[in-house]
């Protein structure tokens, strides 16, 4: 059996209209896929299990973060904290309580807990009970209400409740003058685009394109026309850099304008080009800088970068987008967390060899490598909890031909409608541990619809069964392949991802990072881990009162040694990088039980790095003790190797918390001898 099958390629997308709001209006819609509502994606598998210990870790207890999350949030005025500095806004608790309120609401509409549900409902009922144009609840600032309207766009997806829209709509046109004032106060552009493709209401498209030409026109915007086009990279604070970014791609979903689509394209590859780091995020402590071995990036922007390529890829239907965000996802997220998801770093980087609260080359905060509740400024403890929720809201979404398309891959179940009839489709995958994902179509009658398939670039094998036969067509890195035919009732579908090895050049080819589909790897390092249950009083200061509560603040420090380096002829000898796989667990991200692991040839480097230690009792709190990490690249001479590679176990970097990830290159003899050994071959 022949199937009707097409690939898309990476073209301008063509016309296709909004799905009708609640009110039954539209506008018109020019982007490949456009978002399903909030709740018809759900999780399962590993997934699942994620989001069930994230509602109760972080998201669950508030408490344990401290201020302003052990508040009233949304839910009534968050009074000014007992220690607030001279410097202090309003406005600050309210963007954090805004990330957090986002997180909640998505959260609770893919698990099922009470408690969640309880404060999701006072939050956003106060707001819409207190509301009157000029504010939500009791915040008048524009950039946290650009914030925590996110959890009113979740909730009114959910439930197409016409009070959370009319209060929306109220807040946009009222505010205008506030919000056309710049800066982030623009952000809350999302909100407005996202009514007017609900409601067609020409005043928000009209102070969308205002914010926009504000952003492109004005001096001090970062995104400026002339910034975009010119060859420097940016320079600007990479939440700022997330946020702003995404209108460039909703000016051309809500009007197709072509040069918004062109400059998209530009402004996010050049982030690629000049940020990215290994983990799939970009170097962000706090500003862009150019990726070094020793860069980091805040916690926030794990989730905010994620976010706005996501607009990206609505609008080109480019999948490269969707890899990103995956390897994003997949790596930079679970390694900035902890395993159960009670603690987070504010800052994280692909090599960290020492995670301590007494390390002294941290910009701004000497903690905020360590894994903890509260840190001493309160946004990436809010945002981090809106990863997850906002990767499975947009697992699925409806294809241009008004199909369903899978963009990012894992255990999920999507139900919606296609051409006014039900449909469940069922995403059973250990993805991306495994290479394998079906596909389990549910419908009560046989329907026809386009299923479009994302076949990533790193994929070169892929290929796809329908109920047990091939599919006779070929499936092209780097494109969205369209299964369109007849569905009906237990048709499977499994699409067959290999992944290859690879080991990818980074720092100008001085480092290799090895990698395997969308999973970045780590050297193994065993970990001495240090719970803290109070802090010095030196740290407590820093903290400006975050102190730690139930949930303990982590420090490691590494036991084994890290050392290590490739040799770039390994690139050659990729059938020498051993597979191992394990039985597939609820928490795959744990480093002892992980399903997956490389046995991957290294050359020990022992004159790098070659005096320093991690203190002699492995306690950060010991007196005088002021740990640095040994974070500097080994210079050439260091590099230089003798002998044979030694086999080194690299598990997936989403399951460590010390790592080395971009191993130097060396400087190996051809046939792999010591001096003394070729000594001892010419006597």
């Amino acid at each position: 059996m022949v199937l009707g099958v097409a690939a898309i390629a990476s073209t301008t997308p063509t016309t296709v209209a909004a799905e009708a709001g609640a009110n039954g209006s539209k506008a018109d819609y020019h982007g490949r896929f456009a978002e399903l509502p909030v709740g018809a994606v759900q999780p399962r598998g590993w997934i699942q299990k994620w989001l069930e210990r994230q509602a109760q870790g972080l998201t669950g207890h508030p408490e344990n973060l401290t201020y302003p999350f052990d508040t009233c949030l949304f839910a009534g005025n968050i009074p000014k904290p007992a220690n607030a500095s001279k410097s202090w806004k309003e406005w600050w608790p309210y963007e954090q309580a805004g990330y957090f309120v986002d997180a909640t609401t998505r959260l609770s509409w893919l698990v099922n807990d009470a408690s969640l549900n309880q404060r999701r409902d006072a939050n956003l009922d106060y707001i819409l009970n207190h509301s009157a144009g000029t504010n939500y609840g009791s915040s008048r600032a524009c950039w946290p209400n650009a914030v925590v309207g996110r959890a009113l766009m979740a909730q009114l997806d959910a439930t197409d409740n016409p009070r959370v829209q009319a209060v929306m709509q109220d807040w946009l046109l009222t505010s205008k003058d506030e919000i056309l004032k710049g800066g982030r106060a623009g952000a809350n552009f999302e909100e407005a685009f996202y009514l007017y493709g609900r409601t067609g209401d020409k005043r928000l498209l009209e102070l969308c394109r205002a914010i926009y030409e504000n952003y492109l026109s004005a001096t001090n915007s970062f995104c400026g026309r002339k910034k975009i086009l010119s060859d420097a990279p940016f320079h600007e604070h990479g939440v700022t850099v997330a946020e702003t970014l995404k209108c460039l791609p909703m000016m051309y979903l809500y009007t197709g304008d072509p040069e918004a689509l062109q400059l998209a394209g530009r402004a996010y590859q050049k982030v690629v080009s000049n940020n990215l780091m290994a983990d799939g995020g970009m170097v962000s402590a706090e500003y862009l800088e150019s990726t070094k071995f020793d860069s980091l990036h805040e916690s926030c922007d794990i989730t905010d970068w994620s976010w706005s390529l996501g607009y990206l890829l609505m609008a080109t239907g480019e999948g490269k987008w969707a890899d990103l965000i995956e390897r994003t996802t997949f790596n930079a997220l679970p390694g900035a967390v902890s395993k159960d998801f009670k603690q987070l770093q504010y800052f994280s980087g692909v090599n960290q060899m020492l995670v301590s609260s007494e390390m002294s080359n941290v910009p701004h905060c000497r903690t905020r490598l360590t894994y903890r509740a509260a840190h001493d400024t309160e946004c990436c403890a809010g945002n981090i909890n809106r990863a997850m929720p906002n990767y499975v809201t947009r697992m699925w979404m409806r294809s241009q031909d008004s199909g369903l398309a899978a963009l990012f891959y894992g255990p999920s179940e999507v139900a919606t409608t296609v051409e006014g009839q039900p449909v469940i489709i069922r995403e059973e995958t250990d993805y991306p541990f495994r290479d394998e994902v079906s596909f389990v179509v549910k419908t009560p009658k046989p329907v026809r619809f386009g299923l479009h398939l994302r076949i990533p670039e790193w994929c070169a094998d892929a290929s796809i069964q329908v109920n047990g036969a091939a599919a006779n067509q070929s499936c092209p890195s780097g494109t969205f392949v369209a299964l369109n035919r007849e569905f009906r009732d237990g048709d499977r579908v499994v699409l067959k991802l290999p992944m290859a090895v690879k080991l990818e050049e980074w720092l100008d080819g001085r480092s290799m990072v090895v990698a395997r589909g969308p999973l970045v790897y780590s050297l193994k390092m065993d970990e001495r881990r240090v719970e803290l249950t109070s802090d010095t009083a030196g740290t407590k200061a820093v903290l400006h009162g975050h102190d730690i509560r139930e949930f303990p603040a982590l420090e490691f420090f590494p036991a084994s040694e890290w050392r290590y380096g490739l040799d770039a002829r390994q690139k050659s000898r990729l059938d020498q990088i051993e597979v191992i796989e394990s039985p597939m667990s609820d928490n795959p991200f744990v480093a002892e039980t992980s399903p997956i692991l490389l046995n991957v040839p290294m050359h020990k480097l022992p004159r790098w790095a070659e005096s320093w230690k991690p203190g002699s009792t492995g306690n950060s709190s010991a007196k005088g003790f002021i740990a640095r990490s040994p974070s500097g690249f080994p210079n050439e001479a260091d590099r230089k190797v003798e002998g044979k590679a030694t086999p080194m176990l690299m598990v997936p970097y989403g399951a460590t918390h010390l790592r080395l990830t971009t191993l130097p290159v060396v400087s190996a003899p051809a046939d792999g001898k010591t001096v003394a050994e070729r000594a001892d071959a010419v006597n």
